[in-house]
């Protein structure tokens, strides 16, 4: 699985992106990473500069992302796993505790949802998903269809332009085989999920199940972002990363109950 560092510091830090990301999907928090911080970026089986197996399900996916834990080497590792990406970087810290302590969840959801799950059912799936997101017509229609969920100039089909359409219905596929967060019931480690105050709903309806599940959980609301907090409270979202002093903002973040 390709992997790209940033910085040289020895705390270690790996992103995961979601179903219609790469490795530079965390490019704008990579900005804001303090000098102890190295951020490893990396490319899904299947995204950018990682082949795609011969069989993409979850079992493959996980033993690349473990490999690539193994790789980085350290036992202190945190996953930063954003959108579909926080359900692997959680799995992988179950599946492989010795490579890795701490979870970062942006905007997770811990069940499948309706407008996901449609997205599994045989053909008419398939043209429901190339209708929505592999459509131009269909990502302008969608994305204005969520401006409650974003900021005025966040475009949150923009991605899928250049995204391989087989391969990203085949990680939802992957995403959906989860079922509910439940599989994860009495993780120990230390999770933080991030979420933007206009997220969607069912990621808020998620919240009280993760408090249920995680023990160690810490929940934070990024004021005025939507469900791209990468880009739209990118400052505030480094903070949480990162584990750094809060900055002056218009917009700051708040410790949230789940």
């Amino acid at each position: 699985m390709k992997l790209e560092r940033h910085g040289k510091g020895p705390q270690t830090f790996l992103g995961i992106h979601g179903w219609a990301g790469s490795r530079h999907t965390f490019r704008r928090v990579i900005r804001h990473m303090p000098e102890s911080a190295s951020f490893y970026g990396c490319d899904l089986p299947g995204y950018g500069d990682t082949q795609r197996p011969e069989r993409l399900d979850r079992d493959a996916v996980m033993a690349a992302i473990i490999e690539a834990m193994g790789e980085i080497a350290d036992p202190n590792l945190t996953l930063v796993g954003n959108c579909g990406g926080a359900l692997l970087a959680l799995e992988a810290l179950r599946l492989a505790p010795d490579y890795g302590t701490r979870a970062v969840l942006i905007d997770p959801f811990a069940y499948p949802p309706l407008y996901f799950r449609i997205f599994t059912w045989g053909s008419f799936g398939r043209y429901a998903y190339l209708s929505t997101f592999a459509n131009p017509l269909g990502r302008l229609f969608t994305n204005g269809a969520l401006r409650r969920n974003r900021t005025g100039t966040t475009n949150l089909t923009s991605a899928f332009r250049a995204v391989d359409h087989d391969v990203a219905l085949d990680y939802i596929r992957l995403l959906c085989s989860f079922e509910h967060a439940s599989r994860f019931a009495g993780m120990q480690n230390p999770v933080d999920i991030v979420f933007g105050e206009r997220t969607f709903a069912a990621i808020r309806r998620s919240l009280p199940i993760w408090r249920e599940v995680l023990p160690n959980l810490r929940c934070t609301e990024l004021r005025g972002a939507g469900h791209e907090p990468i880009r739209e409270a990118t400052e505030q979202l480094a903070e949480v990363i990162f584990e750094t002093a809060p900055t002056t903002s218009a917009s700051p973040a708040a410790e949230a109950s789940c």
